[in-house]
């Protein structure tokens, strides 16, 4: 069952669109051969705070992203698609990313490096812009 989000919540993780949207930060570290961690990606910090904020804000919600993935695909392979959604497609987008990402170790780096978070980061921002404070 999904939780309402309130302008509070987007703004939230809004705060984290500069971030992306800046090539020079290192998002994630790759671990070297012969390191013995079982995950080879090591996000930065404010990788991690920003996933916590998806969870804190009640943008992740409960729904099967697993059955979803395919529509998800659509939107990474066609940014396009990304400027017509509405916010609950994107907080699909954004759980099935996050979830995705506890099975699929390294699934954010590519989500990350084609610049798919950061359009749906700016999708959110629009749709936000035009939300009047209440």
């Amino acid at each position: 069952m999904k939780k309402n989000i309130t302008t509070k919540n987007i703004d939230a993780v809004l705060k984290f669109l500069p971030y992306f949207e800046d090539n020079k930060n290192q998002f994630y570290e790759v671990q070297k051969d012969g390191d013995v961690l079982m995950a080879p990606y090591i996000y930065s910090k404010e990788v991690m705070t920003f996933m916590d904020t998806l969870y804190n804000e009640n943008i992740v919600f409960s729904f099967d992203w697993g059955e979803w993935q395919e529509e998800a695909i659509r939107y990474f392979n066609n940014p396009d698609l990304i400027k017509s959604t509405d916010i609950l497609t994107l907080r699909k987008l954004f759980t099935l990313h996050v979830r995705k990402e506890r099975f699929c170790d390294g699934h954010l780096t590519s989500v990350i490096d084609s610049g798919h978070l950061v359009n749906i980061l700016k999708r959110l921002k629009e749709l936000r812009d035009k939300i009047k404070e209440r």
